[in-house]
């Protein structure tokens, strides 16, 4: 997002010097007050300032009076690591009187900028072009290029989060089974359970095939993954014809064409924890996720399987 950056104001300025800003500064709709530490205490809009100073002897009775008298003491303020749609929601959900005020953005509490009302609109209406154009046709979900850009993101903000890959097990026997029109069924329905477990904060995306990619915040994420893991044994088993189901697995072609029996389709997650630092970008991600990913589909069954170089936790078979 390109915020706005109007020199703010410190804690301690007097009132009248901020109605000075404002009337020499027409295009400023707003200023953050800060402390020596350029951490954010509040802001000041043009329409309160103009307000509190517009009555005949205004000027006379706050002169000497600090800033506070015109400070608004809980502003939109998000860290800039938050996604856009938490921030448009948010902003979108004020009171009338200050629809049109700008957000103050931070970085680790340290004051970073302002963000309009018009930016925000421009920054959403980019997003939706570049994830409408990335899309993918058959889950609707975004697709690489949407994905790359959601790690580096977060990476770069140094938020931290956990990467998991999505990969089905037995995929390419059911398709040859059942045939492709079934299949792309199954993975409507993957989509569709991994996206019950996303909430505002969290990221799913399409790499293509049967693999997906889903961000997770630190907590929770293995409470959530177990959740997936019973949803898509439950559902799964209802794509099998009953002998199928009964039998345990089916029979079907291998890729030299030898006839074979291939267990019923698991979901293989690989999960690789992203702490601040611990990555330069996507591309690196995506080396160890691969990594994992190999060692999650050697497992029988659903499996969860975690990088163990960036995270102290059990893998668990399930």
């Amino acid at each position: 997002m390109d915020l706005d950056y109007p020199e703010p104001v410190y804690i301690d300025c007097m009132a009248t010097d901020v109605l000075k800003r404002f009337s020499e500064h027409e295009d400023i709709a707003a200023l953050a007050v800060i402390n020596d530490d350029m951490q954010v205490m509040g802001m000041v809009t043009r329409r309160k300032t103009l307000a509190i100073f517009g009555h005949k002897f205004s000027h006379d009775l706050n002169r000497g009076r600090s800033v506070e008298i015109l400070m608004d003491l809980n502003p939109s303020s998000f860290d800039i690591a938050t996604d856009i749609n938490i921030i448009s929601h948010r902003m979108t959900e004020r009171n009338k009187c200050s629809h049109f005020d700008p957000a103050i953005i931070t970085r680790n509490g340290i004051y970073c900028g302002l963000l309009s009302i018009i930016t925000l609109l421009k920054s959403i209406t980019d997003i939706r072009l570049q994830q409408a154009y990335d899309c993918n046709p058959l889950s609707r979900l975004p697709g690489n290029n949407s994905i790359n850009r959601e790690i580096d993101f977060r990476l770069q903000n140094e938020v931290d989060f956990m990467l998991i890959y999505a990969d089905l097990d037995s995929f390419k026997a059911y398709n040859d089974c059942y045939g492709y029109e079934r299949g792309d069924r199954i993975i409507q329905m993957v989509a569709e359970i991994l996206s019950h477990e996303i909430d505002e904060q969290d990221f799913l995306g399409h790499v293509g095939g049967d693999d997906f990619v889903l961000i997770l915040q630190p907590d929770e994420w293995h409470k959530k993954l177990e959740n997936i893991l019973a949803m898509f044994t439950t559902e799964s088993a209802m794509m099998y014809k009953k002998e199928d189901q009964l039998r345990g697995y089916i029979v079907a072609e291998d890729r030299q064409g030898i006839e074979r029996n291939f267990a019923l389709m698991s979901l293989s997650l690989a999960v690789v924890p992203c702490p601040a630092e611990s990555f330069p970008s996507h591309i690196t991600v995506a080396e160890v996720a691969s990594e994992v990913k190999h060692l999650a589909k050697n497992k029988l069954g659903n499996s969860i399987v975690v990088n163990r170089r960036h995270y102290n936790s059990q893998s668990s078979t399930l």
